[in-house]
């Protein structure tokens, strides 16, 4: 509810800060009058403006007004935030600074605002301890051995923006005392950032021995960040450990991340041998992160010699990407002996993506000798979507003569979605000239999906010269979506004939037109029809 009033309030501040800049003060304040919100929220928007433009005397003069005039504003909170950090940005002593924070979390516990309050606490006593305070480092040890981890976290956040060496060690030692998984992983990041190598040492120690998994892997991504020998020299560590499985996943992943030049043999190394099928199949997908032609070769490797079905397709899947013509033969041999479907399918389109002759005619030989119907038609698809001479005229065989019903009907929409599609006239001759039935059906489709739907003359050509009832029911449906008074005389003709099938069609498709001439024409049916006709719809329109 809080956060959704911020950001209403973040707009609403954004508007008045504009009203202000171009219409001036006066005119704001009448503009918020108006709106006719409460008197607190605009008088806190208008203090947060003050905040925005750091005026920061007049921001903590303001806050503190809310803060008087509305004691049981939902704002007040707020308002006694911003009047805590006014003062510090105002060069208050810190000591008062941090006493206002001190107060705010006293009287506002459940605040949106104790997060920011308590790291600003922890920020300034630490440099009240340096300055010869040392009563104020009693605010850095409750992180030890407080039991809210909130306060723990903001002490975290505030002693790494100091980022010395003192501050550093008690990071580690923190690390050392807690027995939560959550705090150490937010520990991990922490010392990720830094640069000490003090730090490395303890991310090193971390991603060997923490007991949490989560806590482990994100530690050894820390390292491969860092990178360096010693840090892939752990890496490999924990990976030849007797680690958890998940755990030496993720030292693999960070090992292809460090971008060391020993990893890929390493990487290849685990996947052909390793007696753990989800390590070797972690470490091809690993060698994915990896450019360059060894790790392909390693890659290619992988997949001819892995004998885990698994490990060999995480190997073609990190292939993927790839696109080179030095994986043709392997793919082609994995496509063409059909002992893995899902295999051979996954390879099929890889090789759609590798262009040139060589891939295309793979792909040729696929649909002209798998035993797999799916994977012939997949070869179909992927043979348009690789283009290159000769497609078009491979495709047109397929749905002029195929026997296979299902592959001639895809050869036709294959067809369609090539550059340079068919243009009607040549459908029309399809139409006309394929064998099969279903090649043809869908032939009319797609003429009925070209835009501004198919031509009334070819429509009609249909009509007279198709035998196929289907095809010339599909025909009379679209003479009907194309709302050209052209269709009325072919459909007239067809209503008043002995097909009653097609003659309702022919009377439901003139209702659909609507115009007066299809009106005329459905007059002309009524009065013609001696009730044994077909029935005669409502014109539309």
């Amino acid at each position: 509810m809080r956060n959704t009033k911020r950001i209403a309030v973040a707009a609403a501040v954004g508007l008045f800060l504009m009203s202000v800049l171009s219409v001036g003060p006066l005119a704001a304040a009448r503009a918020e009058d108006v709106s006719g919100q409460e008197k607190d929220a605009v008088a806190y928007k208008q203090a947060y403006a003050l905040v925005l433009e750091e005026k920061w005397d007049a921001a903590r003069k303001a806050m503190e007004d809310i803060a008087r005039t509305f004691p049981k504003s939902a704002w007040v909170d707020d308002a006694r935030f911003w009047s805590c950090f006014s003062l510090e940005k105002l060069n208050a002593s810190m000591e008062t600074a941090f006493k206002c924070y001190q107060d705010f979390i006293r009287a506002y516990p459940a605040s949106d605002w104790v997060k920011e309050a308590r790291a600003n606490m922890v920020r300034l006593s630490r440099t009240l301890a340096k300055a010869g305070k040392p009563e104020y480092e009693t605010v850095i040890r409750s992180m030890e051995s407080g039991d809210e981890e909130d306060i723990k976290l903001a002490a975290l956040y505030a002693l790494q923006n100091i980022g010395d060496a003192e501050a550093l060690k008690t990071i580690i030692d923190l690390y050392d005392k807690s027995d939560n998984a959550k705090l150490r992983g937010r520990i991990v990041f922490m010392l990720e950032d830094m640069d000490a190598p003090q730090a490395m040492t303890k991310l090193a120690d971390i991603a060997r021995r923490d007991p949490d998994p989560d806590v482990r892997r994100a530690a050894l991504f820390a390292l491969a960040g860092h990178g360096g020998p010693e840090a892939v020299a752990v890496l490999k560590e924990v990976v030849r450990s007797d680690a958890p499985a998940g755990v030496r996943q993720a030292a693999l992943f960070a090992l292809a991340e460090a971008k060391d030049p020993g990893t890929l043999a390493l990487l290849t190394d685990i996947a052909l041998t390793d007696p753990n099928a989800d390590m070797a199949r972690t470490a091809a997908f690993a060698i994915q992160d990896i450019k360059g032609r060894e790790a392909s070769e390693a890659l290619r490797r992988i997949l001819s010699e892995a004998k885990n079905r698994s490990v060999r397709e995480a190997a073609l899947y990190s292939l993927a990407d790839r696109s080179e013509a030095e994986t043709l033969p392997l793919l082609k041999d994995i496509l063409l002996k059909g002992a893995d479907p899902d295999l051979a399918r996954a390879a099929l389109f890889q090789v759609a993506e590798i262009k040139g002759p060589e891939s295309l005619g793979v792909l040729k030989e696929v649909l002209a000798s798998s035993k797999d119907s799916e994977l012939r038609e997949a070869a179909l698809f992927a043979i348009a979507e690789h283009g290159g001479e000769g497609v078009k005229e491979t495709l047109l065989d397929i749905a002029l003569n195929s026997q296979d019903e299902g592959l001639a009907e895809r050869a036709v929409f294959a067809l369609q979605d090539l550059k340079g599609a068919l243009g009607t006239e040549s459908l029309f001759e399809l139409m006309k000239n394929a064998k099969s039935p279903r090649a043809r059906r869908a032939v009319v489709y797609l003429l009925m999906d070209e835009k501004g739907g198919a031509p009334v003359a070819v429509l009609t050509r249909i009509l007279k010269e198709e035998t196929d009832p289907e095809i010339r029911q599909q025909a009379v449906m679209a003479l009907g979506q194309s709302k050209s008074d052209d269709a009325v005389p072919a459909l007239l003709e067809l209503a008043k004939g002995k097909d009653r099938r097609l003659a309702t069609a022919a009377v439901m498709a003139l209702g659909e037109i609507g115009t007066p001439k299809a009106k005329e024409a459905l007059m002309e049916i009524l009065e013609k029809k001696d009730g044994g006709g077909a029935p005669v719809p409502e014109p539309r329109g």
